[in-house]
């Protein structure tokens, strides 16, 4: 893929571990998965730095990544759309392996825990998987809901991992036991209607989520264009003011410091927001790059500090010759 400059563009505008142990620790969580690497389409020494700031990840033909997730030793792991397959990059050099052979279920979002393991959202086909990072062996797989069911998007935080239902107004928690251990599947999943102010779509509406620093989740309505404040514990809904363009038609919500951003996959951007307990989200400006084709849901590449966006390119057939690419993107 060509060059480009990642842009930032200001909201209102027309064009719109630690490095001593991380060698050691690295090389060990790097171990038990090397042998997938044999099996899966080259994609070593996978980085390309383009312009200053930018750099694209290169990986396997035909994967189509669906959504990013960041790990341990700043790693970075992306899921496939295609059949739930997981391949992890090292930003660091651009190496990469897979880590997880999929099975047919898409992979639509992905989050990594403090113990490694990989939480994986199925979309359409209704379930989380929990696999582990370092081995590839599934854990567990939870069914969430009934017919019209859609896991759409997830969360880690304190009680457990949170999935966003895009088909149905209500949220799935898979939450930890003592040291984070997990139900034994299928069982085990606490399903949270959302009341409150929520309105949902005709279409695909809850399809984002993340955290405050209050331990609310926000909750993004796509069908609304706006985003919601959520009591995990009740599942009340409150809309937060929007100031700025609408959100609808966005997929997947992720934090990086002060920022919180959306992801625009037919407008080939990323909003960025700033969010306010005072005067709720207001759009502050927008990335966009020649290199973004259908962006999948994000994570955060650690090693730059800044937004890692995979390229699903769902308006290109996923042949076994289908290039594919993430972009890690200033701003």
């Amino acid at each position: 893929m060509t060059g480009g400059t990642a842009r930032r563009t200001p909201a209102g505008h027309a064009s719109a571990g630690r490095a001593l142990p991380r060698r050691r620790l690295l090389a060990a969580a790097l171990g038990a998965g090397a042998a997938f690497a044999a099996t899966a389409p080259a994609a070593a020494r996978a980085r390309t730095a383009a312009a200053p700031g930018r750099t694209v990840f290169r990986l396997p033909d035909g994967f189509q990544p669906g959504c990013a997730g960041d790990g341990r030793f700043n790693l970075l792991y992306f899921g496939s759309l295609r059949d739930g397959s997981v391949h992890r990059i090292d930003p660091a050099t651009g190496e990469g392996a897979l880590v997880h052979r999929g099975t047919g279920s898409p992979a639509v979002a992905l989050r990594v825990n403090w113990q490694n393991s990989l939480f994986i959202a199925g979309g359409a086909a209704r379930e989380l998987r929990v696999v582990e990072g370092g081995t590839g062996e599934v854990r567990g797989v939870y069914p969430l809901g009934g017919e019209g069911t859609y896991a759409g998007d997830l969360i880690g935080y304190g009680p457990g991992h949170c999935v966003t239902d895009a088909g149905r107004p209500q949220l799935h928690l898979l939450p930890y036991g003592p040291s984070g251990s997990l139900p034994p599947p299928p069982g085990g999943i606490v399903t949270l209607p959302l009341t409150g102010e929520w309105v949902q779509g005709d279409g695909p509406t809850a399809t984002g989520i993340t955290y405050a620093d209050d331990g609310s989740l926000i909750v993004l309505n796509a069908a609304a264009g706006a985003l919601y404040r959520v009591d995990p514990k009740t599942g009340s809904a409150q809309r937060i003011p929007h100031h700025g363009p609408s959100l609808c038609g966005g997929e997947g919500l992720r934090t990086l410091g002060s920022r919180l951003y959306v992801v625009q996959p037919r407008q080939n951007a990323v909003d960025v927001l700033r969010l306010a307990p005072a005067t709720g989200s207001t759009t502050v400006g927008r990335l966009t790059d020649p290199g973004l084709d259908f962006p999948g849901r994000p994570a955060v590449d650690w090693s730059r500090t800044q937004l890692c966006v995979p390229n699903s390119r769902c308006g290109v057939p996923p042949r076994p010759s289908t290039p594919y690419t993430a972009l890690s993107l200033p701003g």
